[in-house]
């Protein structure tokens, strides 16, 4: 079974009908394979090579750069993110160096850039999408009050004729005309022909759920575009550092009815493990051993402290709802805090929250969009693919617990980073919540 048919069972009762959530959900679908199926901007997808608004057009070579080690960084995410009433494609990047082992934990090593594209064609295709989809809810709206019209005739003609009622004051009262089955020309399957209103409760609660576009709906709703992806090249037409690349489908959240976090219960197995064999080593004599098994395990004190922190008690009991998720987005939200304890998490626990404004627009603020989660690393190292995981193989490597990306509000770049082909790159506030160091 995919992950998809795993999200996407009917089984209503697997979810908690009284949790609702803003945010949407990414998770990896199917493997990129360049020959076959390449990306496009209306792609979002994690690993691989990005794919640049115009193949001719890229991001400063500096913000491709990590500025600790100076090497090209690899694309963890690339999110494609249009909003609500703007007439441009709009797409946000993660990369991120590979040298974990060097530039873990190093300011720079972990960037965000939010790129649009205001060419003509997109504009006046997204114009063309938005009044078809005006025209749409229109003709929806005339028929919904066509019906009820019709409706209201058929009732009055019903109950309106003075042979078919003895009294003015109560259409019912006297002979009952429809005391015969056979009589009604509406009794079908239901006795009452208006027990439920079809124009009443039912179209109400329609028009409700006509909500404006969601992310998801956005993002997914541009099929007639997607052609082959042209090439993209940069100055030294050479491809960036890369990890595997994952189509990534977006939903919106829903909560499992689960008991435990399988992810943290393979964590306190471990820890179990750890504990046993001290046990085991005390009762055999060891004397060598002195202090409990975190003290000489640094990994086991790592989970435990994690274990200690509310905020990571809130992440797992989140995540363990929808564990394959790699992404969220909430625009203007709120991030789902790894800790509780460093300094991105003291920016969005002030009140206001402390988030530096963009310096490219000064009098605008920035807000949360979306963040990148740890089974992603999964994905981009492979980890998922070995026969057995091992607790070294999650705390190596990738050393981050969530990249979180806030953005301009007012989603500004000034009309001068606009190139030939309508193209602008800007970077983005990214935090990163690292794993606690031992």
């Amino acid at each position: 079974m995919s992950s998809h048919d795993e999200y996407s069972s009917d089984e209503e009762d697997i979810f908690e009908a009284s949790q609702k959530s803003d945010v949407y959900l990414g998770f990896v679908d199917a493997p990129i394979v360049e020959d076959e199926d390449p990306p496009t901007i209306e792609d979002t997808f994690i690993g691989g090579q990005p794919i640049w608004l115009h193949p001719e057009s890229l991001p400063k070579e500096k913000s491709l750069t990590c500025d600790n080690c100076n090497k090209k960084m690899a694309l963890l995410l690339q999110a494609f993110a249009p909003m609500d009433g703007k007439l441009y494609d709009r797409v946000i990047y993660i990369f991120g160096c590979k040298d974990s082992r060097q530039c873990s934990k190093k300011k720079g090593s972990i960037k965000a850039i939010r790129g649009i594209v205001k060419d003509q064609e997109t504009i006046d295709k997204i114009r063309k999408e938005n009044e078809e989809a005006q025209s749409h809810q229109l003709d929806e709206k005339l028929k919904a009050e066509t019906q009820k019209k019709l409706h209201i005739e058929l009732t009055k003609d019903l109950f309106g004729k003075k042979e078919e009622s003895s009294s003015v004051a109560n259409p019912f009262g006297g002979s009952n005309p429809f005391d015969k089955k056979n009589d009604n020309p509406f009794s079908g399957s239901a006795s009452s022909p208006f027990g439920s209103n079809p124009f009443g409760s039912k179209t109400e609660e329609e028009s409700k759920a006509k909500k404006p576009e969601s992310y998801a709906e956005i993002a997914s709703k541009n099929e007639t575009k997607k052609t082959k992806a042209k090439k993209n090249t940069s100055d030294t037409d050479s491809p960036l550092p890369s990890y595997k690349g994952s189509f990534v489908y977006v939903e919106t959240e829903k909560f499992k009815k689960v008991a435990n976090d399988p992810e943290l219960e393979k964590y306190k197995h471990l820890i179990d493990m750890d504990v046993n064999k001290d046990d085991e080593s005390e009762s055999t004599g060891s004397s060598n051993r002195r202090g409990s098994s975190s003290v000489l395990d640094p990994q086991t004190s790592k989970i435990s402290n994690m274990l200690d922190d509310k905020y990571f008690e809130a992440f797992s009991n989140t995540v363990k709802h929808n564990p394959g998720q790699v992404l969220r987005y909430n625009l203007g939200g709120k991030p789902l805090l790894y800790n509780g304890k460093d300094e991105i998490a003291k920016k969005f626990l002030s009140q206001p929250p402390n988030i530096p404004s963009p310096g490219f627009n000064p009098s605008s603020e920035r807000q949360f969009e979306l963040q990148l989660m740890p089974k992603a690393i999964m994905d981009l190292e492979e980890i998922n693919t070995k026969e057995t995981i091992e607790i070294s193989d999650i705390l190596n490597g990738m050393s981050w617990g969530t990249i979180i990306v806030a953005t301009d509000k007012e989603d500004y770049i000034s009309e001068e980073e606009f190139d030939d082909n309508n193209v602008a790159y800007i970077e983005e506030w990214c935090g990163v919540q690292w794993e606690e160091s031992v």
